[in-house]
């Protein structure tokens, strides 16, 4: 149940009315609320999800906004979602529930993207935890940490911005954000445990909690999440290519895979932690009305699912050394914020945070130097940030920021000797800093229409200011009708490490990625509906990795344009659920017309004009049934029509006058093996059983339609698409116990 009030029938007026019915329940009035809100399903709402249902929120804006004008394509999803779908990671969740998210897998992690914009690094989306930026800066990582972890039970809800955002949250948010909100001991109190265990895809998780208030009207929370990830292993969940491997090295040639047949030799389970180690996840948080302290660590880790390149250096006799072959992540953060009122209309918010995070990636076991990457980096953030309400049609915010990275330093996990970031970063440490100004100006007229212009300006120690502005206008005529229309531009500049390189090189003119976006968002509120159209127009400056010149360049410009349609309807028994997402390459023009190899489209050289690493038509489904009072039947159903642009990127490497081992270099099939590039289909279904106030159980399948066909199942590798795995049909059962 998406429970962020567009979800809910009427919207805004239904969440006044709310209010209305409280004051006309004690007198016996308002029998007609009193029905509306039975259909709604806020009745039946526990406490913990009632503190979600807010007529106002800051998703993606700087000043406080109705939720019926944020203005921007947002998916809600709270605690209650999370417990429904019973995700095993956040990857899972968010492929679940939001309409143009996806992801592929990657030898140092899986690589996520939004509306075609998917990086061989996940650079390009911010994902955050209570408004603190978890993105490793240094190299190679961005958005890694929190995503394998299949401990939710901390996540009061996670708010995900599908399409740019820079001007609110900074450099980085080129496809998206991730917003995550922990609980804070406000929505409950006492001590609750729980646990969920899995086969098919083998695990078994735990995790605590204990709410409650301390040094007098403060509320404190802690929790403590592990698991154990054994994964599936490669007779439950084989890898595929689509062409008959051979190993493109005479030394190795006695590796031989057939098409569309499974891997015969060993290989890294998946989705298991790194050597099957225990992954942790502690969050200690106290707030007062006007001082919020929180602490965080995670260790997470993820073997990885070997690229097709990685098996040139294997031989019949060590093709097992991959089991042993990953990357781990380990995260400190310390953040404290004080909230002030100095006048009545002004909010003034005072941030200070500290961060620490480490990295080891080993894709050989016993080499020190090929595909091992280890480094500590330490960030400080210090922030301003003011609200301003002149009156209630005139709203202000602005502020500022300051960052300082410590760089370079010998990671505190794996491989600790030295930092390891690339070949000319060998325990080298360096500092940067960045200084940022925002400000957003939210102006009503006539009740009906609303505008925000905003824009903010970053400055790093390595390049000149880089502005993100936005203008948005919201036309809000009646109770039913809503229409969005946004202009923005958002940024990214490249990672720590090349932007270093870059310094010294003095060299900077390929080191900032720019994203025009121009949107309309048209949503129709009705009894028991919510139907939303919204279209985009990208206009893309694409700074990514450009493997004819083994390095991350400006490779082009990039036009593409497309359109999302979610329809929702709820009732207190059903709930459906269905978006259906299409992305289109319009324009690809290579900004060195002698790039010969990257990952984004073989469009440049007259193949096709499809994202080559993207599905172009994704359609998500979900069905709740309220059976009983305490039972629920839960579904869903993702289809994902398949990539025609990897496979004209396969035609196009065909097409080249290719010797071994460039063959190996792009995508690859073989005759009539095309499966490759076709439709996956995954099916969940689970039931929550409500035992009484305390007691909740949970029976989840994942992966389903593998049952039928064990294709449906196929998930494809980034780049390398030719090259899949098919995902284990899995069962797990879950509890959750509280005590008063």
């Amino acid at each position: 149940m998406v429970l962020y009030i567009k979800h809910i029938n009427g919207g805004f007026s239904f969440l006044t009315g709310f209010q209305t019915m409280k004051n006309a329940v004690k007198t016996g009035l308002s029998l007609f609320l009193f029905s509306q809100l039975q259909a709604s399903g806020l009745l039946d709402l526990k406490l913990e999800d009632l503190t979600q249902v807010e007529i106002t929120n800051t998703f993606a804006s700087l000043t406080e906004t109705e939720n019926r004008d944020t203005p921007a394509a947002v998916t809600v999803i709270t605690s209650q979602d999370i417990r429904e779908s019973g995700a095993r990671s956040l990857d899972e969740l968010l492929d679940i529930y939001v309409p143009s998210f996806a992801y592929m897998y990657k030898v140092y992690g899986s690589q996520m993207g939004m509306r075609g914009i998917l990086s061989d690094r996940n650079n390009k989306i911010l994902l955050l935890v209570n408004n603190r930026v978890m993105n490793i800066r240094t190299s190679d990582s961005g958005a890694v940490t929190e995503r394998w972890l299949s401990m939710l039970g901390d996540i009061r809800r996670v708010t995900v911005i599908t399409g740019p955002g820079s001007p609110i949250y900074g450099s980085g948010a080129i496809a998206g954000v991730i917003k995550i909100e922990t609980f804070s001991g406000e929505e409950s109190r006492g001590f609750e445990v729980g646990g969920k265990a899995g086969t098919g895809e083998n695990f078994a998780m735990a995790e605590l909690s204990y709410a409650g208030e301390m040094f007098g009207d403060s509320r404190f929370y802690l929790y403590y999440g592990v698991d154990r990830y054994y994964g599936a292993n490669e007779d439950k969940a084989p890898m595929q290519f689509a062409f008959d491997y051979n190993g493109p090295y005479w030394w190795n040639s006695d590796i031989v895979a057939p098409a569309d047949e499974p891997y015969p030799y060993a290989t890294t389970n998946d989705a298991a932690s790194l050597d099957h180690q225990l992954r942790h996840k502690v969050h200690l948080q106290l707030q007062n009305d006007n001082l919020l302290l929180w602490a965080r660590f995670t260790r997470s880790s993820l073997e990885s699912p070997a690229e097709q390149k990685m098996f040139q250096w294997l031989t019949v006799k060590n093709a097992d050394r991959y089991r042993h072959t990953g990357t781990e992540n380990q995260q400190l953060t310390l953040f404290g914020e004080y909230r002030s009122r100095p006048a009545k209309d002004l909010f003034v918010d005072y941030d200070l945070s500290y961060q620490r995070s480490s990295l080891y990636s080993r894709q050989i076991p016993d080499a020190t130097s090929l595909g091992l990457k280890a480094w500590r980096e330490d960030n400080f953030v210090a922030k301003i940030n003011a609200r301003y309400t002149y009156d209630d049609d005139n709203l202000f915010a602005f502020g500022s920021e300051y960052t300082h990275n410590w760089l370079g330093k010998s990671s505190e996990i794996g491989f600790t000797d030295f930092s390891y970031i690339n070949k000319d970063l060998n325990s080298t440490e360096w500092g940067t800093d960045q200084l940022s100004f925002f400000g957003e100006y939210q102006k009503h007229f006539d009740g009906a229409f609303t505008v925000f212009a905003g824009i903010r300006a970053d400055r790093h120690s390595y390049l000149d200011w880089i502005y993100s502005p936005r203008i948005s206008l919201v036309c809000n005529l009646d109770n039913e009708d809503v229409f969005k229309l946004s202009w923005s531009r958002s940024n990214r500049y490249s990672d720590e490490a090349e932007l270093y390189l870059d310094h010294l090189h003095h060299e900077a003119k390929e080191d900032v990625e720019e994203i025009d976006t121009l949107e309309f968002i048209y949503t129709k509120y009705l009894s028991d509906w919510k139907i939303e159209l919204s279209t985009f127009y990208n206009e893309h400056e694409v700074i990514a990795y450009n493997a004819s010149r083994m390095r991350t360049t400006d490779l082009g410009k990039i036009h593409s344009y497309g359109g999302e349609l979610r329809v929702h309807y709820q009732t207190d028994r059903y709930l459906f659920d269905f978006s259906h997402s299409y992305t289109k390459l319009k324009e690809f023009t290579l900004s060195d017309p002698d790039t010969e190899i990257q990952n984004i489209s073989a469009m440049p050289y007259g193949f096709g004009d499809d994202f080559a690493n993207w599905n172009t038509h994704i359609t998500k489904v979900r069905f709740d049934w309220q059976l009983t009072k305490r039972l629920k039947w839960i579904n869903s159903l993702r289809v994902f029509w398949g990539l025609p642009g990897g496979r004209d990127m396969a035609n196009y490497n065909k097409s080249l006058a290719n010797k071994p081992p460039e063959l190996y270099k792009l995508p690859y099939y073989q005759g009539g093996h095309t499966g490759a590039f076709e439709e996956s289909v995954y099916y969940n279904t689970s039931l929550l059983w409500d035992v009484d106030e305390r007691t909740s159980v949970g029976l989840y399948g994942y992966n389903l339609a593998g049952i039928f066909n064990r294709k449906y199942n196929k998930r494809n590798f980034y780049q390398y698409t030719s090259q899949y795995r098919l995902t284990a049909p899995s069962l797990a059962f879950g509890i959750r116990y509280k005590f008063n």
